[in-house]
């Protein structure tokens, strides 16, 4: 876990992350430690709470570490893991290390009296890991005390045959002990169905005594009561049974005794009561589940106090008369339901009670020192946020209940479902007289234990088991000593260091040893320690090159940065240090010839040798010795290796290139570290770049763990790889010995798992089963390295952090072309959807194949997201986050296409695609789910997307059917959209002001004359329907309005075209320009109709003088004046568009006087042109007017 899991887990403030995290933490912006864990040698340890551990300036002599091993596959910087006691028996190794798929039923314990025990089956192996109980002296810190180094020989192992049992054996139902004078030690062992067998000596299999008690119930621990003579074995219900070994005529006998208490008052009622005060959600009828069983003390009167603690209530029993007597003390529930309300209170802020929040409790461990219990619990609130949430709780007993002495919430948290149920719930404890260890099967982190109150910021460095096939198996504190029985390296103790680490690195009078590399503290580098680094890296030959050889021979600036790595490793600090200045000197002098400095040199060492050592060739494999020799860089190869197994050679390379990654950290040449070019126009820093190809090492390794399940794929998919590198093996070489040689191309394998998934579909003509299949077992191969390597970048991601400002970081998993494998992913995922998971209707695989295309989705989308967020404050990121956001839309439309709306749903909610939330509750018809998204999204505005998508949709009705019970986002809604604010109004019966808002919004209106139209019939409908208001001038401005989009609408299609405009969706028209159109000369079938329009129109305009003049000169401009018979001129003045205009008004009730200008308007008209020049239009228009007055003369001047 990188520093910032440690911020996390121990409440260390954190930079802020933009992202949401897929599981992944964001690196921390500071590597340098703060604190070191290690006692005080003033210090007096109480049991009680955590704390921050101070710096000790005192330094411990060099000496005190002379002991000190290095551990392959194990990391620690500031902790001391070293082995531990004799090494482990053939047998033990053997149970270990071929236990096939059954590797997780292997079971393991370690005791503080110097045994040992392995299950494996029925297979019980013991031995004995250290002669004596214990060497160190009583209450002194543990790195003080002079441990039991690993042994060159291994104990002698014992192996019994368990009793037969349906159910797996455990090794917490085992005990073995030896009293006083015993030459062979003895052992009891139950099962976890109640088949118990005894055996007098370890050393017969075959004398053995046995005996089956109470059946039906699962057994899972076993206890040793000395003083009562006996054990006491508990079931999984928290029912005892108390087990005695008697002697009877000379033969072993077992009796045992059910033990229950006489009344119990949380029985019946009580338990639900008990229920009810704890607040769990289990039915009434549940029976309590055992958390643990602990032996408190044992009295002067030969009593033994036992403490049973359940997921209901914590226990006491007091034994005395060798088991026969019995007495529960009290049954406390009292504890349990305070550690829920501090629960409550400490991750959700809920203060008790309340009943409405709901939270499932989970005790993983319970351990007992020095009075004092120490549970380790676990919360999850589903209705919050599906995450486990941690805390250590001591307590300790009184007279007649339990006290609550300190609660310490850990700042760790874990995704909380079926699937990692199994992860979050395998935290455990162990105590000590000065640390607390806190360990899952892979890390460990030592706490520092004292009585003052717990401090805000808890700091402690994980202890990380990072080996794949690795993972912890039992632990125990033994002579104050903590030891962990790793399923790799046996047992291991870990200690805090004592020293500062700038005080350290600052101590350049002797040859230090080094943080990573933890050996002996002597001040020279003897023959002896030599010894124990290769015994701890057996097969990594850099261990013994010689850096002086190195040096010399690799003339260059890659042999001088080699080199001073190699002195590291032997900690010969002054040789570094000087190298590395001669280093950065020749890198930063200028050229004797003028060349210009090359800026990215000391990143081309760095690179070279990361490069060289990922590909570097094993230098025991004889079949790789022509190649050796060839080149005389391979006799200093740092990341070669001595194993005869790819897998061994895999590992040793991602040890070699962690070494050499510290070693770049701890000399301070990382933070020289620049950018190199990468690509076209792109510079990608060198941290970055040594990041992938540690990742290459790790996705090798991931395949080769992959290639024993399905080897054919495997094999197939490297043939093909190595085909396109035009590599060919020589000799008894094999592809695969090239492929797992050249990491640095391992992303090709990708790209011809997906051509493999091509040529499956071709060769098959349809899509079958049998394709299907195929499909999902490449994207199981895909998943299965990508996993792997996600991981590896998370626990990371501090030791591969740029240095300096943050930097453009487009991973290998992300990158397009052949340098990664974004476009391979697309590939494989396109042909999952539309060749496996389509055609196939086995239900079971169909679930697998989209299940697969979700991660395989996730992981495309959480790479892309995190380079984005890498290029925020960039040019580019405006164009990335386009594409992403569009990659984004398609590959969840995919899903939601095949109605895969529960995947498709996880991914738009992780990665904010609001859109397909939407399409998704839309689809399924699931308005709950769109509540919740619009409390769950508010920060983002949700419910204003959800609005405007309706609205897009063209789906304004559903808006306020949607969304009226959340008045907040309609009133929002509605300060931004105005244009449908009416409709808000209209609901709650407010008519007048809707009719005045859709006027406005109709004069407002300029690009739909429909709309407008609209706009104005409904505010005239809302007038009418306000009865209490009148609004009779509002009404007649909207007819006059609508009056003038009725002329409009006789305007003629063609006219419209041939002007530019759509006929079919018409924008809104000023009045000018509607006549215009009626009178344009382009407007060829316009009749008098259309002109008398033109002529009404202007009933309609502020000044309508010279648009009256205008329209009368187009209808003078539609005829000849010139060219006329004169003799017969009243005639042709009939035929005159003039006249039919004119005539047309009088029929309909106009004046000619109000209809016509006067004439001499048109005889200095500009407007006509030459026109007015002509004798014969001054003729015929004067006859014209002249005949048109005598035509249209009033009656009363006819009569005259």
């Amino acid at each position: 876990m990188e520093r910032s899991m440690q911020k996390q887990l121990y409440g260390i403030s954190r930079e802020s992350s933009p992202s949401v995290r897929r599981q992944s933490m964001p690196a921390s912006a500071d590597n340098t430690r703060k604190s070191f864990f290690g006692g005080n040698h003033g210090y007096s340890p109480l049991s009680g709470s955590l704390k921050k551990t101070a710096l000790n300036n005192s330094r411990l002599s060099l000496s005190a570490r002379s002991t000190t091993q290095s551990i392959p596959g194990i990391r620690s910087d500031y902790n001391v893991v070293e082995s531990y006691g004799h090494a482990l028996p053939v047998a033990v190794n053997e149970a270990l290390t071929f236990a096939g798929p059954n590797a997780n039923a292997v079971s393991a314990k370690i005791t503080q009296s110097g045994w040992a025990w392995v299950v494996q089956g029925r297979r019980l192996l013991i031995w004995q890991y250290k002669d004596a109980p214990g060497t160190g002296k009583i209450g002194s810190p543990p790195r003080m005390g002079k441990h039991q180094r690993r042994a060159g020989t291994s104990a002698q192992c014992r192996e019994l045959t368990l009793p037969y049992s349906d159910i797996g054996h455990k090794s917490e139902l085992v005990s073995v002990f030896q009293t006083e004078g015993q030459q062979m030690a003895s052992c009891i062992a139950i099962s976890a169905t109640g088949e118990v067998r005894y055996w007098a000596s370890i050393a017969h299999d075959n004398n053995s005594v046995d005996i089956s008690i109470l059946t039906g119930q699962e057994f899972v621990q076993l206890l040793s009561l000395p003083i009562q003579q006996g054990y006491l074995a508990v079931t999984s219900t928290c029912t005892l049974v108390f087990l005695r070994v008697g002697l009877t005529n000379g033969r072993y006998t077992l009796h045992h005794k059910t033990i229950k208490p006489a009344t119990s008052f949380l029985g019946g009622f009580g338990k639900r009561f008990a229920s009810m005060l704890i607040g769990m959600n289990s039915g009434s009828d549940r029976d309590q589940l055992l958390v643990g069983m602990c032996c408190e003390c044992d009295t002067k009167n030969g009593e033994s106090i036992v403490a049973v603690l359940s997921d209901r209530a914590i226990q006491r029993w007091r034994l005395s008369n060798k088991g026969n007597t019995e007495q529960l003390l009290y049954e406390d529930v009292e504890l349990l339901r305070k550690m829920r309300e501090m629960l409550l209170l400490k991750f959700w802020n809920v203060r008790m009670p309340n009943d409405n929040v709901d939270i499932e409790m989970h005790f993983m461990d319970f351990q007992l020192y020095k009075g004092d219990y120490y549970m380790l619990v676990g919360a999850v609130n589903q209705a919050h946020t599906p995450q486990m949430y941690y805390a250590i709780v001591v307590a300790s007993a009184q007279q007649e209940a339990m006290q609550l002495e300190c609660f310490t919430p850990l700042k760790l948290n874990k995704f909380f479902n079926s699937k990692t149920a199994q992860e979050c719930l395998s935290v455990r404890i162990i105590v000590g007289p000065s640390h607390m260890y806190l360990y899952t099967p892979k890390v460990v982190y030592p706490l520092l234990l004292s009585n003052s109150s717990p401090a805000a910021e808890i700091e402690a460095e994980k202890v990380e088991f990072h080996l794949h096939d690795d993972r912890i198996l039992s632990a125990a504190i033994c002579s104050h000593l903590p030891l962990f029985f790793s399923r790799t390296h046996g047992l291991v103790s870990i200690t805090p260091g004592d020293f500062d680490s700038t005080d350290l690195l600052n101590m350049s009078s002797c040859n230090t040893p080094d943080i990573f590399s933890p050996a002996s503290f002597n001040a020279t580098f003897s023959g002896q320690d030599q010894s124990i680094l290769g015994e701890s890296s057996t097969n990594l030959p850099m261990f013994q090159l010689d850096p002086d050889d190195v040096y010399s021979e690799l003339n260059n600036e890659v042999g001088q940065l080699k080199a001073a790595f190699l002195y590291k490793l032997k900690r010969n600090n002054n040789m570094v240090n000087t190298i590395i200045t001669d280093l950065m000197d020749s890198i930063n002098e200028s050229d004797q010839k003028g060349a210009p400095l090359d800026a990215y040199k000391l990143d081309r060492i760095v690179i070279t040798i990361a490069e060289d050592l990922a590909e570097d060739l094993p230098i025991a494999d004889p079949r790789w010795q022509s190649a050796i020799e060839e080149h005389d860089g391979n006799r200093h190869a740092l990341g070669s290796s001595r194993s005869m197994q790819i897998i061994n050679q895999l590992r040793d390379k991602s040890i070699a290139l962690q070494h050499f990654i510290d070693f770049l950290h701890h000399c301070s040449v990382w933070e020289k570290l620049n950018a190199v070019p990468c690509g076209s126009n792109v510079l990608k820093p060198t941290s970055y770049i040594l990041s992938d190809i540690s990742e290459k090492i790790v996705a090798a390794m991931a395949l080769r763990t992959i290639q024993s399940k399905l080897p054919k794929l495997v094999e197939e998919a490297i043939d093909i790889t190595v085909a396109r590198w035009e590599e060919r093996p020589q000799g008894s070489l094999t592809t695969q010995d090239i492929f797992y040689v050249k990491l640095c191309k391992f992303q090709s394998i990708f790209e011809s798992l997906a051509d493999m998934a091509d040529d499956r579909i071709v060769a098959q003509n349809r899509t079958s089963a049998a394709v299907a299949q195929f499909v999902a077992d490449i994207n199981a191969i895909v998943l299965g390295i990508l996993g792997q390597v996600l991981r590896f970048r998370d626990q990371n991601a501090s030791s591969y952090k740029a240095p300096g400002t943050s930097h453009e970081n487009q991973p290998w998993t992300a990158t397009p072309g052949a340098a990664g494998v974004h476009d391979a992913l697309i590939r494989i995922i396109e042909i999952s959807v539309r060749y496996a998971a389509q055609c196939v209707n086995e239900t079971e695989l169909k679930h697998l194949l989209y299940q697969q295309i979700l991660e395989l989705v996730d992981i495309v989308l959480e790479s892309r997201k995190n380079y984005l967020e890498s290029v925020r404050d960039t040019e580019k990121f405006q164009v990335l986050q386009q594409q992403f956001e569009t990659q984004r839309r398609d590959l969840i439309a995919t899903l939601i296409k095949e109605r895969q709306y529960e995947c498709a749903a996880k991914l738009a909610e992780k990665y904010l695609d609001f859109p397909s939330l939407i399409v998704i509750c839309d689809e399924t018809q699931d308005k709950d789910r769109l509540d919740e998204y619009t409390r769950k999204y508010e920060e983002y505005d949700f419910s204003q997307f959800a609005i405007n998508w309706h609205l897009r949709q063209q789906r304004h009705a559903e808006v306020f059917e949607r969304f009226k019970g959340n008045q907040t986002a309609l009133a929002q809604f509605m300060r931004d959209h105005p244009s449908l604010g009416w409709i808000q109004l209209i609901f709650n019966g407010d008519f007048e002001r809707a009719a005045k808002v859709l006027y406005e919004l109709a004069q407002c209106e300029t690009e739909y004359v429909a709309r407008k139209k609209s706009m104005l019939s409904l505010s005239k409908l809302a007038a009418f329907a306000a009865a209490d208001v009148d609004l009779t001038s509002q009404v007649e401005k909207i007819n006059f309005e609508l009056m003038i989009i009725e002329y409009q609408s006789h305007l003629g299609h063609d006219v419209l075209q041939n002007f530019g405009f759509d006929p079919t969706d018409q924008k809104v028209l000023k009045v000018e320009e509607i006549i215009n159109l009626f009178i344009a000369e382009e407007n060829e079938s316009a009749t008098e109709v259309e002109f008398r329009k033109a002529l009404e129109l202007l009933n309609y305009v502020d000044q309508p003088y010279d648009l009256r003049h205008k329209i009368w000169c187009a209808i003078i401009r539609r005829d000849n004046w010139i060219d006329y018979d004169t003799n017969n001129a009243v005639d042709y003045i009939h035929k005159l568009l003039f006249y039919k205009v004119i005539e047309l008004s009088q029929l309909m009730g106009q004046e000619c006087d109000s209809v016509l200008p006067p004439m001499d308007d048109f005889l200095d008209s500009a407007e006509l042109g030459e026109l007015p020049q002509h004798k014969s239009f001054q003729y015929l228009l004067k006859l014209t007017y002249e005949y048109v007055g005598d035509m249209f003369k009033p009656a009363e001047d006819m009569e005259l």
